[in-house]
């Protein structure tokens, strides 16, 4: 039995990959998906002028061009992020663009020419791919190797460039101006502005300012109970303005286009004791409950705010320089002589970066919670191991079905059915598994009490792709042959080897998953189908003001920490089967170009909250990962190469890699040694430009002591809604009432300005 099982195992091992027919039908399914909802934008774009930007295509087409040939960086304007992003997709075209015309037109005729497909029966896109190369021709593997080595000296080039032009910008730009600085886990007798104002006067300048935070809890219960009822209000009062419509309708001889009985929506108990509150009521008008609640809760908040200085305080404080060098110097400089205390230090890019709730979480609170939350990450991608090594598996369902006996049936599919079973079906699993992996990481980042939201983001950026690496990666090229690692592991085999022996099968899982992913990303942004299911089919149901419609219309905004290593990661794997299995290359420049174009053509991009492009750095030293993976991958298929007798043939080139490997490492660590301190900190050399720009900050405040309810009320035809905000605008003192946001007709619908 264990003969027979043994022998299936090398047997299925020789058998052919993934065929033409599953690759056709992989790109035939996305590319079918894609068609539809590209037609379904040319179709409508127009008649939505707010949902989508009509931009011309052939002009898109010639700055992408124009920025490859000249390489040209993108202007950067008020939201620096979304052009460094287009800069950052640019440069990975033009990186793999640059060897793509090199590389598949060398190695793909010297894997195919005279290769194992006659001997071995190796097949489809195989064919075209290291495994094919033939037993006797060892020596094409020279081509292989110095393709290699071109191929990571022009990335190692590149990730240098562009880190350098990061620094630049960031320079030059008026976040490296910024004088407010958030220090936490402040000690009990430094609590007071002159000890910590004598503890920082070391540093150039002076203190401008010293804001400590305090605990407004309260302040916050109300200012969200007062933003409750300001929304019930508002659809109340829509509600009234409709019924006035009606009863105009049928009465227009009437002086008022208000019913004269209130709406009874609401009855407020006489009776002492509540559980006899039903036996006894007084009809109100429910807008007149909303509107003496919304009275009493804002009066009760200006009281608060008026005696703020009395709620207790936190450890925490903004310290405002009037020197941006010295706000620098004290992040990176070591205050207290207690380990935990004064840290973190952060320069906060905005009010709204700020996380109010997470400021008072004391150092030893925050080491717990980061390394539960780690622990609860780790988990949960080891948990995520098992589906995806499923997914690699389903895309090699044929070596599976020769050894294992009991699912023979597969082969009796269709072709049709066992194509898409192999080509769609495993990417597409892998895409839902990552969403859900999404939803867990971002929870528990939040949770360990990091203050700045941009800083979450890098730290969701970091976890993301490192569990799209290894779970997306190298799992899946494990499991794509996973019919062959117990055989060979059973025989000594090293896990390193068994990767790479299996890596050009893997590679035909990706180029379905690459392609899976360009088209429908690519196609669901430019389309923005859930915005579209969200105006017009929930919107409608459940949107019943105005200010419920804009808040769909505006939608969450974009994730940046979980939308960038996506990206990154299908770069990593156009590096790692650049030399592998060549015919990546190209779809990888088409899936660049195209996601290139088509985030230009849409709003997506568009952020209210500026991360200052601080994932441009980070994503550029992610591709490091790629390039290692490759060389270690190549390392071990050198060494694994045989001629006909057995014999070991590229030992050579193993051992040029290895060392090129260890370039890689040193270049890697000066990398790191020149740029990492000034990715997020001026140096001393800017100090007189930094003077010049400096400008003072606005103040720091908690949002409970700034939030503001906004109502809006749909303006009509006769005044009628006019008239209301008016009346509104009287009684409530500190709410805004707006009547110019919306608009609603004669049957009650309202449509947005």
């Amino acid at each position: 039995m264990d003969n027979s099982f043994e022998k299936s195992f090398t047997k299925a091992q020789q058998l052919q990959g993934i065929s033409l027919g599953s690759f056709i039908a992989s790109v035939s399914f996305s590319a079918i998906i894609f068609t539809l909802e590209v037609l379904a934008f040319l179709v409508i774009r127009k008649r939505f002028p707010d949902f989508y930007l009509l931009l011309d295509l052939a002009l898109m087409i010639t700055a992408l061009l124009f920025q490859i040939i000249k390489k040209v960086r993108p202007r950067t304007g008020k939201n620096t992020l979304q052009p460094i992003w287009f800069d950052l997709t640019t440069t990975k075209s033009i990186s793999i663009d640059t060897s793509s015309a090199v590389i598949p037109p060398i190695l793909i005729p010297l894997n195919y020419t005279k290769g194992k497909t006659a001997v071995l029966g190796v097949s489809g896109l195989d064919a075209l791919g290291w495994s094919n190369v033939g037993l006797d021709q060892a020596d094409r593997y020279w081509a292989h190797l110095i393709l290699g080595l071109l191929f990571i000296v022009h990335v190692c080039w590149v990730i240098w460039n562009e880190l350098a032009f990061y620094v630049a910008t960031r320079q030059s730009s008026p976040y490296a101006a910024l004088c407010t600085v958030l220090i936490e886990s402040i000690p009990e007798d430094w609590m007071s502005e002159k000890a910590l104002t004598s503890q920082l006067e070391i540093f150039p300048g002076v203190v401008t300012a010293i804001s400590f935070n305090r605990d407004y809890s309260l302040i916050s219960r109300l200012a969200e109970r007062r933003e409750c009822l300001a929304r019930s209000l508002e659809i109340e009062e829509i509600s009234k303005i409709r019924k006035a419509y009606r009863a105009g309708v049928q009465k227009r001889d009437k002086k008022s286009n208000f019913p004269k009985k209130p709406r009874p929506a609401s009855y407020k108990s006489c009776s002492r004791f509540n559980i006899f509150a039903w036996l006894e009521h007084k009809k109100v008008d429910t807008s007149i409950v909303y509107r003496e609640e919304l009275l009493k809760t804002s009066k009760e908040m200006e009281l608060y705010r008026a005696t703020r200085e009395k709620f207790p305080l936190l450890r925490s404080a903004f310290i405002t320089f009037a020197n941006p060098l010295a706000a620098n110097m004290a992040c990176q400089t070591v205050i207290h002589t207690s380990s935990g205390y004064m840290t973190p230090r952060t320069i906060p890019l905005s009010v709204d970066d700020v996380i109010w709730s997470n400021i008072n979480i004391t150092w030893k609170d925050r080491t717990i919670r980061t390394v539960l939350s780690n622990t609860l990450i780790m988990a949960t991608a080891t948990a995520c191991v098992i589906p995806v090594a499923l997914a690699g598996l389903l895309s090699q369902i044929i070596y599976i079905t020769r050894a294992v006996p009991w699912l023979n049936w597969i082969n009796e599919l269709p072709e049709f059915l066992l194509s898409l079973l192999q080509g769609v079906l495993p990417p597409l699993l892998v895409a839902v598994l990552m969403r859900g992996f999404v939803v867990v990481l971002e929870y528990l980042v939040k949770k360990q009490g990091i203050s700045s939201k941009s800083q979450i983001d890098l730290k969701i950026q970091d976890y993301y792709f490192y569990f799209l690496f290894l779970q997306v990666t190298l799992v899946a090229s494990l499991s794509a042959g996973l019919t062959t690692i117990a055989n060979e592991m059973k025989h000594g085999a090293s896990l390193t080897g068994t990767l790479a022996k299996n890596l050009p099968k893997a590679s035909n899982y990706f180029l379905s998953y690459i392609l899976l992913q360009a088209l429908s990303i690519s196609a669901n942004s430019l389309l923005r189908f859930d915005r579209l299911i969200g105006d017009f089919v929930l919107g409608p149901v459940f949107d019943k003001s105005a200010t419920q419609m804009m808040t769909r219309r505006r939608g969450q905004d974009l994730q940046w920490g979980t939308f960038v290593p996506l990206f990154t990661n299908l770069s990593c794997i156009g590096f790692l089967y650049a030399i592998i299995s060549p015919i990546v290359i190209p779809f990888q420049v088409l899936v660049i170009s195209l996601f290139w174009i088509i985030y230009s053509s849409s709003s997506i991009l568009t952020t209210e909250r500026d991360h200052g492009g601080l994932f441009y750095p980070k994503a550029i030293k992610h591709l490091l990962m790629g390039l290692y993976l490759m060389q270690v991958c190549l390392i071990a298929l050198f060494l694994l190469v045989r001629d006909s007798q057995g014999n070991a043939k590229c030992i050579g080139q193993a051992c040029v890699m290895l060392f090129a490997t260890g370039l890689t490492v040193i270049y890697h660590r000066l990398l790191c040694r020149a740029f990492n301190p000034l990715l997020s900190f001026s140096p001393t050399a800017l100090s007189e430009g930094l003077a010049k720009k400096a400008v003072p900050p606005p103040p720091f405040l908690h949002k409970a002591l700034t939030s503001i309810p906004v109502i809006s009320i749909p303006s009509d035809n006769h005044g009628t809604s006019s008239a209301r905000a008016l009346e509104l605008r009287e009684e409530l003192k500190g709410v805004v009432i707006s009547d110019t946001d919306a608009t609603i007709t004669a049957s009650g619908k309202i449509y947005l300005n």
